[in-house]
């Protein structure tokens, strides 16, 4: 239990940009944990918005764009050993920043708010949004050793084009 908590807390840490992803394990069994954890926790997310099907298929492609897309990044420059710690670093985040945001999604979804307590759950998603990307940008900077300016274009284009990818496979509507 041990190593779970420290882990865990290295999870967080890089959550604050105190850690980068080179100070994770590069451990297969990690990295299959978080990919694991990743995809349930998308497929949790899904289910608000699509079928029981259609969220699965997404959240399997979702992974599947997460370990193609940032393994060719770094295959490409060079940085192939970096593949499994990268990985793990950004499933791990996505999961952290993933759980707060189901209920988030949920509560938006529901009819019966009033315009202020809307607003607030939009403005609360909307800052655990950007600061998943300005987390996503620092594990990619590490990884990459890029500029952050670099690391956050790469970070809004890798999301732009999940998004289509998924949208153009599976559209968003129940």
């Amino acid at each position: 239990m041990n190593s779970l908590n420290i882990i865990t807390r290295a999870f967080f840490d890089i959550c604050r940009l105190r850690l980068g992803p080179q100070d994770l394990p590069a451990s297969r069994t990690l990295l299959i944990l978080t990919l694991v954890v990743y995809t349930l926790i998308s497929l949790i997310q899904s289910l608000i918005q699509i079928s029981l099907a259609k969220a699965l298929l997404s959240s399997v492609i979702d992974t599947g764009l997460l370990i193609v897309l940032i393994g060719s990044l770094l295959y490409i420059t060079s940085r192939s050993t970096r593949i499994t710690q990268t990985i793990t670093a950004l499933a791990g985040i996505n999961v952290l920043f993933g759980i707060p945001m189901i209920p988030l999604v949920f509560m938006i979804g529901q009819k019966g708010l009033s315009n202020n307590q809307a607003d607030l759950l939009v403005l609360l998603l909307f800052v655990l949004v950007i600061w998943n990307f300005i987390v996503y940008a620092h594990i990619l900077r590490n990884s990459l050793e890029v500029p952050m300016f670099a690391s956050f274009a790469l970070t809004i284009f890798i999301s732009i084009l999940t998004f289509s990818v998924l949208n153009q496979i599976i559209p968003m509507v129940k």
